[in-house]
């Protein structure tokens, strides 16, 4: 008895395991969907500024409002694509170097492409509530 037990034990061990990698895949895919449509949205936001200011160079029209907007936009993109990246690193067990943004196994002490420090989590709290303590 204490056989099947043991092997009924360790298929539920493996199932639940099966059903947390499939979890942490998922979300890995949905943010890496979101981030290409964000970086899409950023993209076409580029492509109407520079119409814009073509349109204004060729014909004298002024689309200022409108490339305000564009930029607001574009700007709200590339921070929802910085958070996007954010998340995706701490599914990943990963850092984004403060230096080229590249994402880095966190195992590394300094970016590996660029040579910048890494700072870890515990290191980033302390230093982001040593700054708060300053501006106080």
């Amino acid at each position: 008895m204490a056989l099947w037990d043991d092997i009924a034990k360790s298929a539920k061990d493996a199932a639940a395991y099966t059903v947390k990698k499939t979890e942490e895949l998922t979300s890995i895919a949905k943010i890496k969907m979101s981030i290409r449509s964000e970086e899409n949205n950023l993209e076409k936001c580029f492509a109407e500024i520079g119409s814009l200011y073509y349109v204004y160079q060729r014909q004298g029209e002024d689309h200022t409002s409108e490339i305000a907007a564009l930029l607001m936009e574009a700007d709200q993109a590339k921070e929802k694509i910085h958070c996007l990246r954010d998340s995706l690193a701490k599914l990943q067990k990963s850092v984004i170097c403060p230096g080229c943004s590249a994402q880095v196994t966190t195992e590394y002490a300094y970016c590996p492409l660029c040579g910048t420090k890494l700072r870890k989590d515990a290191q980033a709290k302390e230093e982001d509530k040593a700054d708060s303590d300053k501006e106080s």
